[in-house]
Protein backbone atom coordinates (compact mmCIF):
# COMPACT_ATOMS: atom_id res chain seq x y z
CA UNK A 1 0.00 0.00 0.00
CA UNK A 2 2.75 2.47 0.96
CA UNK A 3 4.66 2.01 -2.32
CA UNK A 4 1.44 2.48 -4.31
CA UNK A 5 0.71 5.77 -2.57
CA UNK A 6 4.34 6.90 -3.00
CA UNK A 7 4.22 6.19 -6.75
CA UNK A 8 0.87 7.97 -7.03
CA UNK A 9 2.18 11.06 -5.25
CA UNK A 10 5.57 11.18 -6.98
CA UNK A 11 4.75 10.04 -10.51
CA UNK A 12 1.03 10.73 -10.72
CA UNK A 13 0.14 7.06 -11.23
CA UNK A 14 0.63 3.55 -9.88
CA UNK A 15 -0.05 0.10 -11.34
CA UNK A 16 -1.71 -2.58 -9.21
CA UNK A 17 -1.28 -6.04 -10.68
CA UNK A 18 -3.93 -8.73 -10.39
CA UNK A 19 -6.26 -7.06 -7.90
CA UNK A 20 -9.51 -7.68 -9.79
CA UNK A 21 -10.74 -11.22 -9.34
CA UNK A 22 -11.73 -13.31 -12.38
CA UNK A 23 -15.36 -13.43 -11.18
CA UNK A 24 -15.46 -9.63 -10.94
CA UNK A 25 -14.05 -9.27 -14.45
CA UNK A 26 -16.41 -11.88 -15.88
CA UNK A 27 -19.39 -10.03 -14.41
CA UNK A 28 -18.25 -6.85 -16.16
CA UNK A 29 -17.70 -8.65 -19.46
CA UNK A 30 -21.15 -10.25 -19.26
CA UNK A 31 -22.71 -6.81 -18.86
CA UNK A 32 -20.71 -5.51 -21.82
CA UNK A 33 -21.86 -8.46 -23.90
CA UNK A 34 -25.45 -7.71 -22.88
CA UNK A 35 -25.03 -4.12 -24.07
CA UNK A 36 -23.70 -5.39 -27.39
CA UNK A 37 -26.67 -7.78 -27.62
CA UNK A 38 -29.01 -4.82 -27.20
CA UNK A 39 -27.24 -2.89 -29.96
CA UNK A 40 -27.39 -5.90 -32.26
CA UNK A 41 -31.13 -6.32 -31.73
CA UNK A 42 -31.70 -2.60 -32.25
CA UNK A 43 -29.72 -2.47 -35.49
CA UNK A 44 -31.44 -5.58 -36.78
CA UNK A 45 -34.85 -4.05 -36.04
CA UNK A 46 -33.77 -0.91 -37.91
CA UNK A 47 -32.83 -2.99 -40.94
CA UNK A 48 -29.12 -2.13 -40.63
CA UNK A 49 -27.96 -5.62 -39.71
CA UNK A 50 -29.00 -8.93 -41.24
CA UNK A 51 -26.65 -11.04 -39.11
CA UNK A 52 -26.14 -10.16 -35.42
CA UNK A 53 -23.01 -12.37 -35.20
CA UNK A 54 -23.99 -14.01 -31.89
CA UNK A 55 -21.07 -16.46 -32.14
CA UNK A 56 -18.39 -13.79 -32.61
CA UNK A 57 -15.97 -13.24 -29.75
CA UNK A 58 -16.06 -10.44 -27.19
CA UNK A 59 -13.08 -8.86 -28.95
CA UNK A 60 -14.50 -9.00 -32.49
CA UNK A 61 -18.31 -8.86 -32.44
CA UNK A 62 -18.68 -5.07 -32.68
CA UNK A 63 -16.21 -5.05 -35.57
CA UNK A 64 -18.38 -7.51 -37.47
CA UNK A 65 -21.58 -5.65 -36.59
CA UNK A 66 -20.30 -2.30 -37.85
CA UNK A 67 -18.00 -3.31 -40.70
CA UNK A 68 -20.37 -1.73 -43.25
CA UNK A 69 -20.98 1.37 -41.10
CA UNK A 70 -17.70 2.00 -39.20
CA UNK A 71 -18.60 5.60 -38.41
CA UNK A 72 -21.63 4.43 -36.42
CA UNK A 73 -19.88 2.08 -34.01
CA UNK A 74 -20.13 2.96 -30.30
CA UNK A 75 -17.01 4.45 -28.72
CA UNK A 76 -18.31 4.74 -25.16
CA UNK A 77 -20.98 3.41 -22.81
CA UNK A 78 -21.77 5.63 -19.84
CA UNK A 79 -25.40 5.85 -18.59
CA UNK A 80 -25.70 2.18 -19.55
CA UNK A 81 -23.32 1.20 -16.72
CA UNK A 82 -26.07 1.17 -14.10
CA UNK A 83 -26.18 -2.61 -14.26
CA UNK A 84 -25.40 -4.98 -11.38
CA UNK A 85 -22.25 -6.48 -12.87
CA UNK A 86 -20.32 -3.21 -12.87
CA UNK A 87 -20.75 -2.52 -9.16
CA UNK A 88 -18.11 -5.05 -8.09
CA UNK A 89 -15.40 -2.95 -9.71
CA UNK A 90 -16.71 0.47 -8.70
CA UNK A 91 -17.02 -0.63 -5.06
CA UNK A 92 -13.99 -2.94 -4.99
CA UNK A 93 -12.62 -3.00 -1.43
CA UNK A 94 -8.97 -2.60 -2.45
CA UNK A 95 -9.75 0.42 -4.61
CA UNK A 96 -11.96 2.01 -1.97
CA UNK A 97 -9.24 1.44 0.63
CA UNK A 98 -6.72 3.21 -1.59
CA UNK A 99 -9.18 6.01 -2.26
CA UNK A 100 -9.70 6.35 1.47
CA UNK A 101 -5.97 6.85 2.03
CA UNK A 102 -5.62 9.33 -0.84
CA UNK A 103 -8.93 11.20 -0.51
CA UNK A 104 -10.27 10.53 2.97
CA UNK A 105 -13.41 8.72 4.17
CA UNK A 106 -15.93 10.66 2.06
CA UNK A 107 -15.72 9.04 -1.37
CA UNK A 108 -17.87 9.84 -4.37
CA UNK A 109 -17.94 7.94 -7.64
CA UNK A 110 -17.43 10.97 -9.85
CA UNK A 111 -20.00 11.42 -12.65
CA UNK A 112 -17.60 10.23 -15.33
CA UNK A 113 -17.53 6.42 -15.54
CA UNK A 114 -17.26 4.65 -18.86
CA UNK A 115 -16.72 1.45 -20.77
CA UNK A 116 -14.81 2.07 -23.98
CA UNK A 117 -14.67 -0.37 -26.90
CA UNK A 118 -11.68 0.88 -28.89
CA UNK A 119 -12.17 -0.54 -32.38
CA UNK A 120 -9.20 -0.93 -34.75
CA UNK A 121 -8.07 1.93 -36.98
CA UNK A 122 -10.83 4.23 -35.78
CA UNK A 123 -9.88 7.88 -35.49
CA UNK A 124 -12.78 8.50 -33.09
CA UNK A 125 -11.11 6.32 -30.46
CA UNK A 126 -7.63 7.84 -30.68
CA UNK A 127 -7.50 9.97 -27.53
CA UNK A 128 -4.84 12.68 -27.69
CA UNK A 129 -2.60 14.06 -24.94
CA UNK A 130 -4.86 15.57 -22.30
CA UNK A 131 -5.58 15.92 -18.61
CA UNK A 132 -8.96 14.70 -17.42
CA UNK A 133 -9.19 17.95 -15.45
CA UNK A 134 -8.95 19.78 -18.77
CA UNK A 135 -12.49 18.65 -19.57
CA UNK A 136 -13.93 20.20 -16.42
CA UNK A 137 -12.77 23.76 -15.70
CA UNK A 138 -9.69 25.80 -14.86
CA UNK A 139 -10.58 25.33 -11.19
CA UNK A 140 -10.38 21.54 -11.51
CA UNK A 141 -6.81 21.45 -10.19
CA UNK A 142 -8.25 21.82 -6.68
CA UNK A 143 -10.37 18.68 -7.03
CA UNK A 144 -9.00 15.76 -5.04
CA UNK A 145 -9.47 12.74 -7.26
CA UNK A 146 -8.16 9.26 -7.97
CA UNK A 147 -8.73 7.99 -11.50
CA UNK A 148 -8.98 4.26 -12.19
CA UNK A 149 -8.41 2.47 -15.51
CA UNK A 150 -8.93 -1.27 -15.91
CA UNK A 151 -8.48 -3.25 -19.14
CA UNK A 152 -10.91 -6.04 -19.99
CA UNK A 153 -8.46 -7.54 -22.51
CA UNK A 154 -4.64 -7.52 -22.55
CA UNK A 155 -3.47 -4.05 -23.60
CA UNK A 156 -0.23 -3.17 -25.37
CA UNK A 157 1.21 -0.68 -27.82
CA UNK A 158 -0.31 -2.49 -30.82
CA UNK A 159 -3.92 -2.42 -29.61
CA UNK A 160 -3.82 1.08 -28.15
CA UNK A 161 -2.59 1.10 -24.56
CA UNK A 162 -2.25 4.33 -22.63
CA UNK A 163 0.86 6.48 -22.29
CA UNK A 164 1.64 8.66 -19.27
CA UNK A 165 4.14 11.45 -18.64
CA UNK A 166 5.41 10.83 -15.10
CA UNK A 167 5.32 13.82 -12.79
CA UNK A 168 3.13 15.92 -15.07
CA UNK A 169 0.38 15.96 -12.43
CA UNK A 170 2.44 18.53 -10.53
CA UNK A 171 2.04 21.22 -13.19
CA UNK A 172 -1.60 22.15 -12.65
CA UNK A 173 -4.22 22.40 -15.39
CA UNK A 174 -2.56 23.50 -18.63
CA UNK A 175 -4.25 24.98 -21.73
CA UNK A 176 -6.15 22.56 -23.96
CA UNK A 177 -7.45 23.08 -27.49
CA UNK A 178 -10.25 21.39 -29.43
CA UNK A 179 -9.27 18.72 -31.91
CA UNK A 180 -11.69 16.94 -34.26
CA UNK A 181 -13.07 14.65 -31.55
CA UNK A 182 -11.33 15.48 -28.28
CA UNK A 183 -9.50 18.15 -26.38
CA UNK A 184 -5.71 18.06 -26.56
CA UNK A 185 -2.97 19.74 -24.57
CA UNK A 186 -1.40 22.63 -26.44
CA UNK A 187 1.77 21.56 -28.28
CA UNK A 188 3.89 24.08 -26.36
CA UNK A 189 3.31 22.02 -23.22
CA UNK A 190 3.76 18.59 -24.81
CA UNK A 191 6.83 18.96 -27.02
CA UNK A 192 9.34 19.49 -24.18
CA UNK A 193 8.19 16.39 -22.25
CA UNK A 194 6.81 13.91 -24.78
CA UNK A 195 10.07 11.95 -24.86
CA UNK A 196 9.51 11.11 -21.17
CA UNK A 197 6.29 9.19 -21.90
CA UNK A 198 5.93 5.64 -20.58
CA UNK A 199 3.62 2.99 -22.03
CA UNK A 200 1.14 1.20 -19.77
CA UNK A 201 0.96 -2.41 -20.97
CA UNK A 202 -1.14 -4.41 -18.51
CA UNK A 203 -3.48 -7.41 -18.29
CA UNK A 204 -7.09 -8.00 -17.25
CA UNK A 205 -7.13 -7.98 -13.46
CA UNK A 206 -4.54 -5.22 -13.35
CA UNK A 207 -5.58 -1.66 -12.56
CA UNK A 208 -3.79 1.65 -12.94
CA UNK A 209 -4.68 4.56 -10.68
CA UNK A 210 -3.67 8.06 -11.70
CA UNK A 211 -4.17 11.74 -11.02
CA UNK A 212 -6.78 13.73 -12.92
CA UNK A 213 -3.95 16.20 -13.67
CA UNK A 214 -1.63 13.62 -15.28
CA UNK A 215 -0.75 14.11 -18.97
CA UNK A 216 -1.93 10.95 -20.75
CA UNK A 217 -3.23 9.64 -24.07
CA UNK A 218 -4.52 6.47 -25.71
CA UNK A 219 -2.53 5.13 -28.65
CA UNK A 220 -4.33 4.09 -31.85
CA UNK A 221 -5.51 0.50 -32.07
CA UNK A 222 -3.52 -1.21 -34.86
CA UNK A 223 -4.59 -4.73 -33.90
CA UNK A 224 -7.40 -6.82 -35.39
CA UNK A 225 -9.51 -6.85 -32.24
CA UNK A 226 -11.28 -4.46 -29.86
CA UNK A 227 -9.44 -3.01 -26.89
CA UNK A 228 -12.14 -3.02 -24.19
CA UNK A 229 -11.54 -0.99 -21.01
CA UNK A 230 -13.36 0.45 -18.01
CA UNK A 231 -12.48 3.81 -16.47
CA UNK A 232 -13.88 5.77 -13.56
CA UNK A 233 -12.93 8.30 -10.91
CA UNK A 234 -13.23 8.64 -7.16
CA UNK A 235 -13.50 12.12 -5.66
CA UNK A 236 -13.40 13.61 -2.18
CA UNK A 237 -17.15 13.93 -1.65
CA UNK A 238 -16.73 17.04 0.48
CA UNK A 239 -15.86 18.93 -2.70
CA UNK A 240 -18.17 20.02 -5.53
CA UNK A 241 -17.97 18.11 -8.81
CA UNK A 242 -17.81 21.33 -10.87
CA UNK A 243 -20.29 19.62 -13.19
CA UNK A 244 -24.05 19.59 -13.47
CA UNK A 245 -24.02 15.93 -12.46
CA UNK A 246 -23.16 14.87 -8.91
CA UNK A 247 -22.19 11.20 -9.03
CA UNK A 248 -22.90 8.65 -6.29
CA UNK A 249 -21.59 8.17 -2.77
CA UNK A 250 -19.61 4.97 -2.14
CA UNK A 251 -18.19 5.66 1.32
CA UNK A 252 -19.17 8.12 4.04
CA UNK A 253 -18.85 8.65 7.76
CA UNK A 254 -21.00 11.78 7.64
CA UNK A 255 -23.98 10.37 5.73
CA UNK A 256 -23.65 6.56 5.70
CA UNK A 257 -27.30 6.09 4.77
CA UNK A 258 -26.63 7.83 1.44
CA UNK A 259 -23.99 5.31 0.36
CA UNK A 260 -24.86 2.95 -2.50
CA UNK A 261 -25.01 -0.33 -0.58
CA UNK A 262 -25.02 -3.08 -3.19
CA UNK A 263 -25.32 -4.06 -6.84
CA UNK A 264 -29.11 -3.99 -6.80
CA UNK A 265 -29.14 -0.44 -5.42
CA UNK A 266 -26.60 0.58 -8.05
CA UNK A 267 -28.70 -0.83 -10.88
CA UNK A 268 -31.74 1.08 -9.62
CA UNK A 269 -29.91 4.42 -9.97
CA UNK A 270 -29.29 6.54 -13.05
CA UNK A 271 -26.28 8.44 -14.35
CA UNK A 272 -26.49 11.73 -12.50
Amino acid sequence: MESVITDFNNNGFSILHGILESATLEAVKRECEALVDQLASQRQAEGKLANTYPDATFETRLIRMYEKHPDENPTIFRPELHREGFFGVFAHPVLLELAGVILGPEIRLYPNYSVRPKLPENRRTEVLWHQDAGYTSKEADVLRMMNVWAPLVPVNVKNGCMEFIPGSHKWGVVPHEKDEYYLRIHDDYIRPVEADAVTIEILPGDVVIFSNLLFHRGLPNRAAHIRWSLDFRYQDAKQPTLRATQGHLLSSQRTPDAVVKDAQAWAALEFS
